[in-house]
């Protein structure tokens, strides 16, 4: 599928309008969280400006949402389930070494109770 810049900035500027309410995030509130203007955060969504690398990354930051979820169409939104699986398994990556630790140490402790 071939896609215009005007129909990706479309697509931007209706994805961050949605996880914003999704969050029940002001466009204010947003703005404060990411050191931008509310004008310039509603220059944005209305499509008078598209804001930097830098600002995308902010926003979907402070949505909690990866940067390229704001860009995808409708049709490739991430489904809840989805979005739990990859927070899990960004958990777990973090902590991991305390799951190695903890299986090592029962793993040890059951071999030394049966010798």
């Amino acid at each position: 599928m071939d896609m215009t810049i005007n129909e990706l900035n479309k697509i931007y500027i209706k994805n961050i309008k949605r996880f914003r309410e999704e969050n029940h995030v002001t466009q204010s509130t947003l703005a404060e969280k990411i050191g931008i203007t509310d004008k310039y955060l509603s220059a944005i969504e209305t499509g008078s400006k598209w804001g930097s690398f830098e600002t995308l990354v902010s926003i979907a930051n402070a949505l909690n949402i990866e940067p390229y979820e704001l860009l995808l169409p409708d049709s490739k939104i991430i489904s809840t389930d989805t979005k739990k699986t990859k927070d899990l398994m960004k958990r777990l990556r973090i902590n991991i070494n305390d799951i190695m630790d903890t299986l090592d140490f029962f793993l040890a402790d059951d071999t030394n109770r049966n010798k």
